[in-house]
Formats: structure tokens, C-alpha cells, sequence
């Protein structure tokens, strides 16, 4: 698989100058290249998609991707996952106003954010998470909000979402979110830097190595859940 860029859209505190950073980074490019399909084939080879007389396009399926980029970075770059984050419901909200008594208010938090892809610590304790991200683009927009709030509520020093390229994206399950439709949004999340002490927050950008229209190259697998499964129910 390819890595094409690592966009990093703030640091504060001179994140992107420490050891753990660079070591962090090298080694999840590291994972991204080395997934690869057919296994041992050393290039992410994928079939093209395909129109298929029922009106609907055959893509390839994401679960794949994402758990062998786990599987690497906890098996061979040797990181140890550690768990959820803590985003508990008593942080501090802001105070607005209702209206029209324009009274003062906090609204309660009465929802959870469920945890991330990948949290981890690096050797001079830079805690690090990291979302793969090929849900649906809502997910995706959900994922770089709760990096943002992580990082702004000091939980994680640097967050990190790893999306397809454009060209990826076409050939995989409908409406994965992907660095095209989430490049208008990056200037929000950029603008978040000013709630951060302490933080890093970047977007790393993926993509296959080749693609194929061999008919008996098999497409990556669909999962059970979401667009995958609605889509393979109009096959």
C-alpha cells in the first residue's frame, strides 16, 4: 500500500520536532506499506470496481485494510494497544445562551464517544491515537471531532486519521470517507489549535499500489455492517 502524505494541520508545543513523533510516524508508514493483497505478494493489488447488470457497482470491502494495519502495528512494529481513552461525560462544557430568557447554560454531556482505533504510548510518553478510518464519511467527520477533543482536553498528545486517497476510495465500498471529501472541512480542524496546550494533529493520506480488471482477482471481502452490508443486499 501506498503512503502518499501526512498532512499535519497544527502543532502546538513543538510535537512535530520530538523523537516519539518521528518514531510514531515512521513506524505506522512502515505498517501502511506493508499491507499488502495477495498476502506476501508485497503490493496492495486491487480489482478494479466493476458495473454489474443489476445497476449497482462490485468494489472491494475495508475490513481488510484496517485490521491488517492493527495487525502490524501490535505484531511486527511491536506496540502495545492500551485501551480506551478517557472522554468522561463530566468535562467541562461551554456556557451559552438560551434563548429567548437569555439565561445562562451548560448543556450535560449525556453521550459517550466510544474509544479510538489504536491508542498507544511512545518511549518518552507522548500518548498517541490513531483512528483508520474507512467508515462511511460521517464516521470520518466523527473521528477527526473526537481527535480534536481529545487533544484539547489533554487525554492524547497527538492524533492522527489515516483516510483513502480519492483514487482509493472509488474502488472501495460506497461513500468511505476520503481526503476529497473531507479537504473543505481541514480549516475547521485546523482552527481547533487554539484549545490545545499540548498537541498534535495530522492526516495521513493512503492508497493501493496497482489496480487489476482480471476478472478472477478477488475482490476484498465485505463486513456485516453499514454501507458494506446494505450494499451486498442490492447485489
Amino acid at each position: 500500500m501506498k503512503w502518499l502524505r501526512t498532512i499535519v494541520l497544527f502543532d502546538k508545543g513543538g510535537v512535530i520536532h520530538s523523537s516519539d513523533w518521528q518514531a510514531v510516524h515512521e513506524s505506522y508508514v512502515r505498517a501502511i506499506r506493508s499491507i499488502d493483497h495477495p498476502r506476501g505478494s508485497g503490493m496492495l493489488t486491487l480489482r478494479e470496481k466493476t458495473y454489474l447488470p443489476s445497476g449497482q457497482w462490485a468494489r472491494n470491502g475495508v475490513n481488510y485494510l484496517k485490521a491488517y494495519f492493527l495487525e502490524v502495528m501490535q505484531g511486527r512494529e511491536g506496540w502495545q494497544p492500551e485501551g480506551n481513552v478517557n472522554l468522561s461525560r463530566d468535562r467541562q462544557q461551554p456556557k451559552v445562551v438560551l434563548y429567548p430568557s437569555l439565561e445562562e447554560y451548560q448543556e450535560p454531556i449525556t453521550s459517550d464517544f466510544g474509544g479510538f482505533d489504536f491508542v498507544t504510548t511512545a518511549a518518552d510518553g507522548t500518548r498517541v491515537a490513531i483512528e483508520w478510518e474507512t467508515g462511511n464519511i460521517s464516521s470520518s467527520h466523527r473521528s477527526m471531532n473526537k481527535l480534536a477533543i481529545a487533544l484539547g482536553n489533554g487525554v492524547v498528545d497527538v492524533g492522527v486519521m489515516i483516510v483513502p486517497s480519492r483514487n482509493l476510495y472509488q474502488h472501495l465500498t460506497d461513500r468511505i470517507g476520503n481526503i476529497g471529501e473531507l479537504s473543505g472541512y481541514l480549516a475547521m480542524w485546523e482552527s481547533m489549535k487554539n484549545n490545545v496546550g499540548r498537541g498534535l494533529m495530522a492526516v495521513t493520506v493512503v492508497e493501493h499500489d496497482h489496480l487489476t480488471s482480471d476478472p478472477s482477482f478477488p475482490y476484498l471481502t465485505m463486513g456485516n455492517d453499514g454501507r458494506a452490508k446494505q450494499g451486498r443486499a442490492k447485489l
